[in-house]
C-alpha cells in the first residue's frame, strides 16, 4: 500500500474558502433583507410614536415637531398640538437596564398638568421594575403637577420609579423652554 501524498491545499485551503464564501453569501443576503425591512420598521416606529402622542396628550388633534435649543439629552422630540391642547415630549433615558433602555412619552397641557404617560420600550426587571408600564403606576401621574405630589413608588423597584420620575422631570425642563 501506498499512502496519499498531502496536499496542503486540498486539506486546508478549500474548506477555508467554503466557509468564506458562505459569510460572504449570508452577509450579502443579511443586507439585501435590511434593505427591505429598514423602511417598514421605521414606518411602523413612526407611527407608533404617533399613536403614543394621540394616547398621552387626548385632546389634541394632530401634531407639529418643535425644534428648540436647551432641551435634556433625554429628550428626542418635542411635539406641539396644532389645536393648542399642550405638547408631548419623546423621551430615551436611563433606565435600570442601563443607558438608553427606556423610552417614553409624556403628555403636558398648557396649564403644565401631566396628561398622560407611556412607557413605549424598556429593559426593566421582568415582573418588578416592569411595573411602570401598568395602568396602576402610570395613571397615577394624570392631572400632576411637576411636584408630582401623592405619587407613589413601586416597592421594590425603587430604581425604576425614580428613573421614570427623572423623565418626567426632563419633560418638565422641556416644556418650560418651549413655554416660555
Amino acid at each position: 500500500m501506498t499512502k496519499a501524498k498531502s496536499n496542503v491545499m486540498a486539506d486546508f485551503g478549500a474548506p477555508i474558502l467554503v466557509l468564506v464564501l458562505i459569510c460572504a453569501v449570508m452577509s450579502g443576503l443579511l443586507a439585501v433583507t435590511n434593505g427591505v425591512t429598514a423602511p417598514i420598521i421605521a414606518a411602523a416606529e413612526a407611527k407608533a410614536q404617533e399613536e403614543a402622542r394621540m394616547e398621552v396628550l387626548p385632546g389634541a388633534d394632530s401634531f407639529e415637531q418643535v425644534e428648540i435649543a436647551g432641551v435634556p439629552a433625554s429628550v428626542t422630540g418635542v411635539f406641539q398640538a396644532s389645536n393648542g391642547a399642550g405638547y408631548t415630549f419623546s423621551i430615551t433615558t436611563q433606565g435600570y437596564g442601563g443607558k438608553n433602555t427606556l423610552k417614553m412619552a409624556v403628555g403636558i397641557d398648557m396649564d403644565g398638568k401631566i396628561t398622560g404617560t407611556k412607557v413605549l420600550a424598556h429593559k426593566e426587571t421582568a415582573g418588578l421594575g416592569s411595573k411602570i408600564t401598568s395602568d396602576a403606576f402610570q395613571g397615577q401621574f394624570s392631572g400632576k403637577d411637576r411636584g408630582l405630589d401623592g405619587v407613589d413608588n413601586i416597592t421594590g423597584a425603587t430604581f425604576s420609579s425614580n428613573y421614570f420620575r427623572a423623565a418626567i422631570a426632563d419633560a418638565y425642563t422641556a416644556f418650560d423652554l418651549v413655554n416660555g
